[in-house]
């Protein structure tokens, strides 16, 4: 790691409008030797007090206890129940996607505040469909990405209602419930980077993934705007839960998490600002560099894969340069 990037502090660049405090922070979990106080502080900043996990977290209570139907009306097939799954992801990705678009590019309420790229949405680009971003994005995200969810979550809601899959309670297993939480974007992660590591083989990303990539100044719907068979392989992960011991609300805290923060994590903003002091952390720069570079950062900072196997761009200069050889080197 660089001494430049260990004394980059948050601001903008040449390269940037904004940028955090850098070299991109990763989770010391896996450091060696081991950190637990840096482990322990790390999960504690991304859990508390009010951050996306807690918030996410707490959704899922919510529609678990007051708008999802009883399991026992999950035991068969039926249109009725599917449609309501339907309708609540529908709902749920509407609101979180198109809130944060009006707030941060329609209103444009912080202005160019912490956001990471100067530049904005394209228009009037053929590459898009209805040559429109917003709309290409929109329409692969409700159309098929909301699609599959629902396919996905229909075959694990009825595992729980019939008992196919290991469905446990608080009071059963009080640690491994808790736990469970800040485990599973670790999971997620794990999926995460080998899935996308296979989506940048070169066939897979001229067919598939290159829907995904066609965003390359990133916006909230841009997150879950990908090609059909890259939403049944990164939506794939919640069959987990047919054999993960877990509670439904574990399930649900994992479907928003690979969806609904998709919106946040492509934002394109690093903080949304709420009042005079009061921000909320959203986007991933961790992410944002890999949308401008491609071949770095498959991963995301939950796990430190990338570090591990030499895809890690850590937002300094020196790093940049090698990305761009070896990006040279893959496609030449």
């Amino acid at each position: 790691m660089s001494t430049n990037a260990e004394q980059m502090k948050a601001g903008s660049n040449r390269e940037w409008n904004w940028h955090p405090d850098l070299p991109v922070a990763v989770t010391p979990l896996f450091s060696w030797p081991p950190r637990p106080i840096a482990t322990l502080r790390w999960f504690l900043t991304n859990w508390l007090p009010v951050t996306e996990f807690s918030i996410y977290a707490l959704m899922a209570w919510a529609i678990w206890a007051w708008v999802l139907p009883d399991l026992e009306s999950m035991q068969s097939l039926e249109w009725g129940w599917i449609l309501w799954i339907w309708a609540i992801n529908f709902f749920l990705m509407a609101f979180v996607a198109q809130g944060l678009h009006v707030w941060l590019y329609g209103w444009k309420r912080q202005g160019e505040e912490f956001k990471y790229d100067r530049r904005g949405m394209a228009n009037n680009n053929r590459i898009f469909l209805f040559n429109s971003q917003y709309w290409d994005n929109v329409t692969y995200t409700l159309g098929s990405g909301i699609t599959v969810l629902t396919f996905y979550s229909t075959i694990i809601w009825m595992a729980y209602a019939n008992g196919w899959a290991p469905m446990i309670s608080f009071s059963d297993n009080p640690v491994w419930f808790i736990l469970l939480f800040p485990l599973l974007p670790v999971i997620q992660s794990f999926h995460f980077y080998w899935l996308h590591r296979g989506l940048h083989i070169p066939w897979m990303y001229k067919h598939v993934h290159s829907v995904h990539h066609r965003s390359v100044s990133i916006a909230p719907w841009s997150g879950l705007s990908m090609h059909p068979i890259e939403h049944i392989g990164y939506l794939g992960l919640l069959l987990i839960f047919l054999v993960l011991p877990s509670h439904p609300v574990h399930f649900l805290f994992l479907s928003y998490w690979i969806s609904l923060a998709t919106a946040t994590s492509h934002a394109g903003f690093g903080n949304l600002v709420l009042g005079d002091k009061a921000h909320l952390r959203i986007g991933s720069f961790h992410h944002q560099l890999h949308h401008r570079y491609f071949e770095c950062n498959y991963g995301n900072p939950e796990m430190p894969w990338d570090n591990w196997f030499g895809s890690y761009h850590d937002g300094s200069p020196e790093t940049t340069e090698a990305v761009r050889a070896r990006k040279k080197q893959m496609h030449s």
